[in-house]
C-alpha cells in the first residue's frame, strides 16, 4: 500500500517534501539554546514543568512564600493568563524528554513544520499542487515563525499553536464546504476549540470565515456549485467547539473562579483598554507589526491581497473568498481594537502568503503551457507580479522605522505608523502604476505571447532575489544560537544543596532572571530589583521559608556555598541580626 501511494506521488509533492525537510531542519538548528527569553518564553517554560506534577493545575509560583496579588499575571500562584493548550503540548515534551530547552521548543517545531503542511494542502484544495508548493515554501522559511519557535518572539509557543490549529479547523471547513459531510464540519469545530484553547478567541475566526461563505451564498455572490454547506451546519460547527472548550471553562469555574473570570475580563478589555502599554492606533498591525513578519516581500504581499479582492469580485470563486475572508478575519477586528500586540497576526500568514503565490502561480502556468499566457487573465497576473517586484526594487524600504515600542504612545494622529512607513504607501503606488503600463504593454504589442515569457523570466529573477533575503532572515535567527549557562549551573546545584522550603532572593539588576533560576532549580525565586531584602527575607519566613541571597556580591552574611569560576556567584543564608 505504501508503495503504491508512493508512485502515486507528484515531481510537486517531492519538492514540497525537500521544501518541508529542509525548512524544519534549519529552524531546528539551535533550537535548544540555552537562553530562555522573559517576555514570554520564560512563563510557559516554568507552568509546563509545574504541570509535571499535577496536569490540571497552572501555577507560575508553585510555593508562593510571598504575598501576591492574583490579578498579577507575572507573579501569581494560579496562571491562567493563556489558555493551557500549548503548556500540555511543553509538559508533554518534558514528560519524554526531560525538562530542558530543547523539550521546550521541540512541540513548536513539529506544529510549525505541521502548519506549514497544512498551507500546502489548503492552497492544493483551494487551487492547485503548484500554488501549494510556492505557498509552503514561503511560510516553511518565514522569519516569524523562525523567531516563535526559538522563543525570541512574545507569545513564542502559544501562537505556534494558535497557527496550526486554526489552520486545521480551515482545512476541515475547506473539505466541509467542498463535500457538504457532516463529519469535516464536526472536526472543524473541534480544531477551533483546541484553537481557542490555544490563545482564546483569535480561535474562532474558523467560525467568521464559515458565516462569510454561507452568507456570500445566500445573497448569491458566491458560485453554489463550489459550496455544499448549509445554514444549520453554522450551529454545528460552533457547538463542537463549546463542547471541547466547556471541560476546560467548566473546571476553571469550579476549582480557579476568581483567576479564570478575572484572565477572561482582561482578554475582552483588549478590545477597548489600553492592556499593559499594548495600545495603539488603528494602522500599527498593517504599517508595523506585519513588516516584520514579511521581510523583503511585504508590499508585494499586500498588492496580491489587492489584486485578489478585484479577481474575487470579478470571478466570484471560492479560493479567492476563502482567503480574503481569512485575511479581514484576522486584520481587521485586531486593527479595530485598542490593544495590539506584534505577534496577533500571525495567524493571517497562511492566507497572505497563499494569496502572493496565487499570482506567481498563475502567472506561471497556462493551459497549453507553463509560461506563455494566451488571454489578458493571465496577462494580469504577470503584470502584477513583475509590478510588486519592481516596485520594492526601485523605492527603498523594507523594515519599519518604528524604533520602539511606546514611541507613538502619546500622539493623537489618525494614522502616525502610516506616516513612520510611508514607503509602503509608495510602493503600492508604484506596483499600481507600473502594472497598469505593463499590462497595456502586453495588449498593444503584437507579440505579447513572448514577452509575457521574458516579464515572466525577470519577475522569477527578481523574486528569486528577494527569497534569498527572506530565508537569510530565517536564517539569522538561528544564528542567534545565544547560550547563557549561568542560571543552568546555579540552578542545579542550588537544588541539591539546599532545602525545599528555600526561598531565593536573586541580587540582579536584569528583569526575569529569577524565572530563569527558578526553572532550573525547582524553586521559588524572587528579584530583588523591585523589592526590599530585609522586608522579604522576614516575609519568606513567617511563611515557613528559609531565605537565600543568591549574588554575584559580597554580603555579611553566612555564605553557604560559592563558585567564583566561570560562573560567578555566592549563595548566602539570610540570618535574622
Amino acid at each position: 500500500m505504501i508503495r503504491e501511494r508512493l508512485k502515486k506521488l507528484t515531481m510537486v509533492d517531492w519538492a514540497f517534501a525537500g521544501i518541508l525537510l529542509a525548512s524544519t531542519l534549519l529552524m531546528l538548528r539551535h533550537v535548544g539554546h540555552r537562553a530562555i527569553t522573559y517576555w514570554d518564553e520564560g512563563f510557559h517554560a516554568l507552568v509546563a514543568k509545574n504541570l509535571l506534577k499535577h496536569p490540571f493545575k497552572f501555577t507560575l509560583y508553585e510555593q508562593p512564600w510571598l504575598p501576591y496579588d492574583y490579578t498579577d499575571w507575572g507573579n501569581n500562584h494560579i496562571w491562567l493568563h493563556k489558555p493551557p493548550m500549548a503548556m500540555w503540548q511543553i509538559a508533554l515534551s518534558y514528560a519524554v524528554l526531560g525538562v530542558n530547552t530543547f523539550a521546550l521548543r521541540l512541540p513548536s517545531v513539529i506544529l510549525s513544520s505541521g502548519a506549514v503542511f497544512l498551507t500546502y494542502l489548503i492552497a492544493t484544495e483551494l487551487f492547485d499542487k503548484r500554488i501549494g508548493l510556492i505557498a509552503a515554501f514561503w511560510q516553511g522559511f518565514n522569519v516569524c515563525t523562525f523567531n516563535l519557535t526559538h522563543g525570541y518572539l512574545y507569545s513564542d509557543h502559544i501562537d505556534i499553536t494558535l497557527l496550526f490549529w486554526v489552520e486545521l479547523a480551515c482545512y476541515f471547513l475547506i473539505k466541509a464546504a467542498k463535500t457538504g459531510k457532516l463529519w469535516y464540519v464536526i472536526a472543524s469545530g473541534v480544531a477551533q476549540g483546541i484553537a481557542y484553547l490555544s490563545k482564546s478567541y483569535l480561535g474562532m475566526v474558523t467560525f467568521g470565515i464559515m458565516g462569510v461563505l454561507w452568507f456570500l451564498k445566500r445573497v448569491r455572490f458566491l458560485d453554489s456549485s463550489e459550496y455544499r454547506l448549509r445554514f444549520w451546519h453554522l450551529p454545528v460547527q460552533l457547538m463542537a467547539s463549546v463542547l471541547t472548550v466547556a471541560p476546560w471553562a467548566g473546571y476553571c469555574l469550579i476549582f480557579y473562579r476568581k483567576e479564570y473570570l478575572y484572565e477572561h475580563k482582561r482578554v475582552l478589555d483588549h478590545l477597548n483598554t489600553d492592556v499593559e502599554s499594548w495600545g495603539a492606533t488603528w494602522d500599527r498591525p498593517l504599517f508595523d507589526y506585519m513588516v516584520l513578519i514579511y521581510p523583503a516581500i511585504y508590499t508585494a504581499v499586500l498588492a496580491a491581497f489587492v489584486f485578489l479582492f478585484v479577481v474575487a469580485l470579478r470571478h466570484r470563486n471560492m479560493g479567492e473568498i476563502f482567503v480574503l475572508a481569512w485575511v479581514i478575519g484576522v486584520i481587521a477586528p485586531h486593527s479595530w481594537a485598542l490593544t495590539k500586540t506584534p505577534s496577533a497576526t500571525t495567524i493571517a500568514i497562511p492566507p497572505l502568503l497563499i494569496g502572493f503565490s496565487v499570482i506567481i502561480g498563475r502567472s506561471l502556468v497556462s493551459p497549453k503551457t507553463r509560461f506563455l499566457g494566451e488571454n489578458g487573465f493571465l496577462k494580469k497576473y504577470t503584470a502584477i507580479w513583475l509590478a510588486s517586484m519592481l516596485a520594492m526594487l526601485v523605492i527603498s524600504g523594507g523594515k519599519t522605522n518604528v524604533p520602539d515600542r511606546d514611541v507613538f504612545d502619546s500622539l493623537k494622529k489618525f494614522a502616525p505608523y502610516v506616516e513612520a512607513n510611508f514607503w509602503i504607501i509608495s510602493r503600492l503606488i508604484a506596483t499600481g502604476a507600473i502594472f497598469v503600463a505593463l499590462f497595456v504593454f502586453l495588449k498593444k504589442i503584437p507579440w505579447s505571447h513572448y514577452a509575457s515569457l521574458g516579464l515572466q523570466l525577470i519577475a522569477a529573477g527578481l523574486t528569486i532575489f528577494f527569497a534569498v533575503q527572506y530565508v537569510n532572515e530565517a536564517r539569522l535567527v538561528t544564528d542567534q544560537n545565544v547560550n547563557e549557562p549561568t542560571y543552568a549551573v546555579i540552578g542545579k546545584i542550588v537544588s541539591e544543596k539546599l532545602p525545599s522550603n528555600a526561598c531565593l532572593l536573586l541580587d540582579e539588576t536584569d528583569y526575569g532572571h529569577h524565572f530563569f533560576l527558578m526553572f532550573h532549580s525547582g524553586l521559588s525565586a524572587y528579584l530583588l530589583r523591585d523589592r526590599d531584602m530585609l522586608t522579604s527575607a522576614e516575609q519568606a519566613r513567617q511563611a515557613k521559608a528559609i531565605p537565600y541571597l543568591v549574588t554575584r556580591k559580597t554580603y555579611d552574611y553566612p555564605l553557604v556555598f560559592e563558585d567564583m569560576s566561570k560562573t560567578p556567584y555566592r549563595v548566602y543564608l539570610i540570618n535574622e541580626k
